[in-house]
């Protein structure tokens, strides 16, 4: 049992193993989530993630059955594996048409997508079962070589693309195995294959893996479509395309008076993920066609206004601003990939919109960029910064977007002129629940600026499917309001809400909307107050169903079985309880800090990068530290549960008290912040690892497939309580997942603690 002791320290080239194939995982679960977020939707990426953890988890199990084995696949096999596998899952998934097949298509995004997770967990848990004692030593190079991964994905898919990150993740992999292998041969020639398929796939990736226009989206290639550009970037696919054959003006005629006779410029359509779109209007057009526009309306109140505009996408919106004499106009583009396009291939086409005089456009996340902004503007500008193809069939219920709350309305106002003017377009549909939703978010920034009579303030325009939202710090006086009247008239456009007329179907709903979306939980889609089920819980609902299945059936059911009456002891209970909580509060609490990382530092992408690298490299040295055996379960655990609780309530103040630093030094913050969290959470499970190890190594793979499966679930959970009680209580629950983990370890018999301390490793 203490045999352990005598090992000699880990050889160094299994330790560069496990970083690599980590570094590959995380490499081919970004270009996975990508892939399938432009081809298929939010929801059905989520599943394709879930499954990227049943995998890990599935290691566990195919360890557990087959390593005790007389002939077993070698650690250099299961990396070639992990290669080879990355590169099928791609050829497959990109060669099944899921508006043909989309059942077949999910399933290979299950199975296929699982296999190099799987190959890879396999060579870790392997590694933990036969050296148990050095567990944080092996925990601490997968989660590092997870960490490189993260940043390499973020600086990489700009330059590779999607396809070219599966080829670099294949690449990785065989490194792995050449680092391991004892005739390199085989794997040389794998590593050199990788390569040559990595190079191909950056090149010529569209025609090896042609993208997929799965529900709700839009196909980029086909009859009467002209495919211009696409370019990558961690924020989207963004697409650039010309439908020939169709009236001129017809991709923006849900914005224009239907009697306008006069020339229209043409249009391409910019697709960001094939779904979301905006419309690059020829430059070279009459953009006088702006004036008989919907967005047009809030100029009636406003003379040489300064504009922010919050997405300019394709740029209708800059023109809009300057064809109605804008003195300045600023605008925040968060999407890199759509700002390259319009500064480099498009802007001919556009008339160099971007860069046009009196044009400062910017990278940046619209509300950070307000929150360090001094300045007030005489009119913001935000006009359906997401896709009305994707909000029909509920994609984005799940999405989080921190535009759409009660705190970015009111950033939004406080940023306007006393005398300025707040515009948000967005869809209207009957029932028109999102702008009913957007109006009650104007509402509530109102009341917060103690506004008695909030109603009095807005109005509400619409055309078609779209809607305008206009709102003002000071009442609507009568002559402004009978501007916007006599502009709608003219041009054919319904007010649907009046502050001097407040009847009617839009101003009763209003009394009946509350506020859908606070900062803590920006779920401003999944707000549906008339719905007897919101999409997203059916969403959640068909995730969270299979994900315990299949935990259940691939991952504890094998193991249950084959560890028989060793779960029924105390040890086994213990572990169980133990991987269950670190789990689960692992990701909880990644999911919350990395929510609180988007605003603090401005770019969604850059944040998920650095915050999750940070984490994993903070939760590496603990599990490093752990690994000299100066910390127990216990002790690990309730030093983590502290340290989580001391973020629910300090993180906030933190971030809000250096919002105001430049972008390094933010970021040189949040990684330090990330990092000391994630010192005493690297900790914990290498601990649990060892304790169990030392008493059974079977109990190292029920240990890491309970893990596995806490995670995958707990992913889901999480999601569900922010939907329900907010970010701030899931922190709070991850810390209570923590506390749970050191009780049961304070609870172990006295026998079973004398023969864990016996079991540390030496120094």
């Amino acid at each position: 049992m203490n045999s352990h002791r005598s090992r000699p320290a880990v050889h160094r080239s299994r330790l560069i193993c496990i970083a690599l194939v980590s570094a590959a995982a995380l490499l081919f679960q970004v270009a996975q989530t990508r892939l399938f977020s432009a081809s298929y939707g939010y929801h059905l990426t989520y599943l394709v993630i879930s499954v990227a953890l049943l995998g890990v988890g599935s290691g566990a199990t195919l360890s557990a059955i087959f390593d005790g084995r007389p002939k077993r696949p070698g650690l250099a096999t299961l990396a070639l594996a992990s290669s080879a596998s990355a590169v099928v899952a791609l050829l497959l998934e990109t060669h099944v048409d899921p508006a043909a097949a989309l059942a077949a298509s999910i399933l290979i995004a299950y199975f296929a997508g699982a296999l190099p997770f799987l190959f890879a967990s396999w060579i870790v848990v392997r590694s933990l079962r036969e050296d148990p004692t050095h567990a944080g030593v092996l925990y601490s190079a997968d989660l590092a070589g997870a960490a490189a991964g993260s940043l390499v994905a973020f600086a990489g898919l700009p330059w590779l693309g999607a396809p070219g990150l599966y080829g670099l993740a294949a690449c990785l992999s065989a490194l792995a195995a050449v680092a391991v292998a004892e005739t390199r041969i085989r794997a040389g020639v794998g590593v050199i294959l990788a390569a040559a398929m990595t190079v191909a796939l950056t090149l010529a990736g569209d025609a090896i893996a042609p993208p997929q226009n799965g529900p709700a989206k839009r196909a980029v290639y086909g009859e009467n479509i002209t495919h211009l550009a696409t370019s990558w970037d961690p924020h989207a696919r963004v697409d650039v395309i010309h439908y020939e054959g169709l009236p001129t003006g017809q991709m923006y005629r849900n914005l224009i008076d239907p009697g306008y006779a006069a020339p229209r410029p043409d249009a391409h359509f910019m697709l960001l993920d094939q779904s979301a779109a905006t419309q690059i209007l020829d430059g070279s057009g009459d953009m006088n066609v702006l004036r008989a526009s919907i967005i047009a309306a809030p100029y009636e109140v406003v003379t040489r206004p300064h504009v922010l505009i919050i997405g300019p996408g394709g740029g209708i919106d800059i023109q809009n601003a300057l064809i109605h004499g804008a003195s300045q106009v600023d605008a925040v583009e968060v999407n890199r990939g759509v700002s390259g396009l319009m500064r480099g291939p498009m802007a001919d086409y556009s008339g160099h919109i971007y860069s046009a005089a009196g044009v400062n456009v910017v990278e940046d996340e619209a509300r950070s960029f307000i929150r360090r902004s001094t300045e007030r503007y005489d009119l913001i500008l935000m006009t359906v910064v997401d896709s009305y193809a994707a909000l029909a069939s509920g994609a984005y219920a799940l999405s989080e977007s921190y535009l759409y709350t009660a705190e970015a309305f009111d950033d939004y106002l406080r940023h306007v002129t006393d005398h300025g003017t707040l515009a948000v377009g967005r869809f209207y549909r009957e029932p028109p629940i999102e702008m009913l939703n957007t109006a009650a978010l104007g509402i509530d920034a109102l009341r917060r600026r103690g506004i008695a009579d909030p109603l009095a303030h807005l109005m509400v325009l619409r055309y078609l499917d779209f809607g305008l939202l206009i709102a003002r710090n000071e009442a609507i006086d009568a002559a402004s309001a009978d501007a916007i009247r006599r502009f709608a008239a003219a041009h054919r456009f319904t007010v649907a809400y009046d502050p001097f007329d407040r009847t009617g179907a839009f101003a009763e709903g209003l009394l009946r909307t509350p506020v859908p979306a606070r900062d803590d939980r920006p779920f401003f889609f999944a707000s549906d107050p008339g719905a007897d089920v919101p999409v997203a819980y059916v969403i959640l609902f068909g995730a969270l169903v299979p994900a315990v299945v299949l935990s259940w059936g691939l991952l504890l059911l094998p193991l249950r079985r084959r560890m028989g009456t060793a779960l029924a002891t105390p040890i086994g209970r213990r572990t169980t309880v133990q991987a269950l909580a670190v789990g689960f509060g692992f990701i909880a609490a990644e999911i919350v800090l990395l929510q609180r990382l988007t605003l603090y530092l401005g770019q969604p992408a850059l944040a998920l990068a650095l915050g999750l690298a940070a984490l994993l490299v903070g939760a590496a040295v603990g599990s490093a530290a752990s690994a000299r055996g100066k910390l127990d379960v216990r002790r690990a655990a309730l030093g983590s549960a502290i340290i989580l609780l001391a973020a629910v309530v300090l993180l906030e103040q933190v971030t809000a008290a250096t919002l105001s630093w430049s972008l390094l030094m933010r970021a040189v913050t949040a990684t330090a912040l990330c990092a000391a969290i994630g010192v005493p959470m690297g900790s914990v499970f290498p601990t649990v690892i060892a304790a169990a190890g030392a008493h059974d190594e079977g109990l190292v793979s029920w240990a890491w497939a309970v893990n596995g499966a806490a995670s995958v679930v707990g992913s889901i959970l999480t999601v569900i309580a922010a939907l329900v009680l907010g970010f701030t209580a899931v922190g709070i629950a991850a810390a209570a997942f923590y506390l749970v983990a050191a009780l049961s370890a304070a609870a172990r018999p006295r026998a079973a603690s004398a023969v864990v301390s016996t079991a540390r490793p030496a120094g």
